[in-house]
């Protein structure tokens, strides 16, 4: 980030320096960092380098600031779509998150090592590169999108994704590179900051909630966002008005979508034998499951793993199978040592979708977790065969993606003025899905369940 000494940054950053020093100033926090904060630095960069080592803090699981991973997953979670971000968000305890990275590109002896802001990564599966522009015009995406090596690690060394970010000021110019995601500084505090102190600030300690806010109140000032206006403050007074009241209706819908999450599948499974003639209710080893009649061919049994996570799966029988005995499985085999494809909905990362928009995204994926070597092969396949997949699926809402893992998306809207129930709303929509891409299309089922086999077979 290049040198500014605008004037009128002085009041920003004292608070951006009480800011940093709550952060510098608990003796849970290593206080080696306080070394770095470079005082001779002008106004614009110093303001900048904190908001870069707060973001860094806040986001790191590994720090002491009770948040564990739930900031970072409300981060990865609403990056835009244009990230195309494909990765389990479940479990991220193993992320790291390092700033000032070393970025090379071995491939050209001449070019110079360049830093990134911030990266975070799983190691040997995939990185997030994230630049942070305030009011400097955009540098750098151009080579870190042409780089091979992100510090000193090969970029073909994360198996699973490559991902860059580009948060930057609302009025300057985006990422050059296209490789590159953008995403202003207004959008990041509407979208993912404010979102998550409103529901969740209180839950943690108050040293955290402290750092959340002015970090919001940091990235207000030195963006230049609009000030409050009076009908924001009246909403202010409203929301702390009301807020014991709020937060009641809000834990009310958090209990009853937890209790949804284990519940869709028996849910979905009791409206598809009602109302299709083909479909069957089936007693499930582990989830709900249906029986699907075909002409002409055998039926299917399709499993529902309504699991409570996240990422919901509905599969055919024959699509999870045990890496080494290749063995059907209705469930993850032990040790996550499996083989995997199949529809899901994701009840984490689409909640706002899904309660603000009213709208179901269900997806077909070639599953992140599968070894790399079947997912490229599996892939592959599929795109061997993409004429095909697109031609049965255009009477549908699917559409063929180009990417490796989610291969197939579809949308639906929750219908909730058909319905008194939310959840009966979003059970509709789910019903709608499967009726749309499995119901009506032996033929695309047929073609997945065939592309599986012989990545299967060539895996082995």
């Amino acid at each position: 980030m290049p040198h500014d000494d605008r004037p009128g940054l002085a009041a920003d950053l004292q608070t951006l320096d009480r800011t940093w020093r709550s952060i510098i100033s608990s003796p849970a926090e290593p206080r080696s960092t306080m070394n770095v904060i470079e005082y001779g630095l002008g106004d614009q960069r110093r303001a900048e380098v904190y908001v870069n080592r707060l973001m860094r803090y806040l986001l790191d699981p590994t720090e002491p600031h009770g948040m564990g991973t739930d900031f970072l997953a409300a981060f990865l979670q609403e990056l835009p779509d244009t990230a195309e971000f494909d990765e389990d968000t479940l479990d991220l305890s193993d992320v790291r998150v390092t700033e000032q990275v070393p970025i090379k590109d071995e491939s050209d002896p001449d070019a110079s090592i360049g830093y990134a802001d911030l990266v975070l990564d799983i190691p040997n599966e995939w990185f997030l590169l994230v630049e942070l522009k305030f009011s400097a015009d955009e540098t750098g995406t151009e080579f870190y999108s042409q780089a091979t090596h992100v510090d000193d690690v090969a970029v073909d060394g994360y198996a699973s994704g490559q991902y860059y970010l580009f948060l930057h000021q609302h009025d300057r110019p985006q990422a050059s590179s296209d490789t590159f995601a953008n995403q202003s500084w207004r959008s990041f505090v509407r979208e993912v900051l404010d979102p998550f102190i409103t529901e969740n600030a209180l839950r943690y300690p108050q040293r955290t909630t402290t750092q959340l806010h002015d970090l919001r109140d940091d990235l207000q000032s030195i963006t230049n966002m609009t000030t409050r206006s009076a009908a924001d403050e009246e909403k202010i007074a409203l929301y702390l008005e009301h807020i014991d009241a709020i937060e009641d209706v809000q834990a009310a819908f958090d209990d009853a979508w937890d209790s949804y999450a284990t519940r869709w599948g028996r849910d979905v499974a009791q409206v598809l034998a009602t109302t299709e003639d083909a479909i069957t209710r089936l007693e499930g080893e582990h989830f709900p499951e249906v029986r699907v009649s075909r002409t002409d061919r055998d039926d299917e049994r399709w499993i529902f793993r309504a699991n409570g996570g996240d990422w919901q799966h509905v599969f055919k029988y024959g699509w999870y199978k045990h890496e080494t005995s290749l063995e059907n499985l209705t469930d993850r085999a032990d040790g996550s040592n499996d083989l995997r494809i199949g529809f899901y909905h994701r009840m984490e990362r689409n909640r706002d979708l899904a309660t603000r928009d009213h709208t179901l995204k269900f997806n077909f994926r070639n599953m992140g977790s599968n070894p790399t070597a079947f997912r490229d092969i599996y892939a592959e396949q599929f795109y061997n065969h993409r004429s095909e997949f697109e031609e049965l699926l255009a009477d549908t809402e699917g559409l063929v993606t180009g990417n490796k893992l989610t291969l197939i998306e579809a949308t639906y809207d929750i219908p909730v003025d058909g319905h008194e129930n939310y959840f009966d709303a979003y059970t509709a929509a789910l019903n709608e899905a499967f009726v749309d891409l499995v119901c009506t299309e032996p033929e695309l089922i047929q073609l997945m369940g065939a592309t599986f086999e012989r990545a299967v077979a060539e895996y082995r």
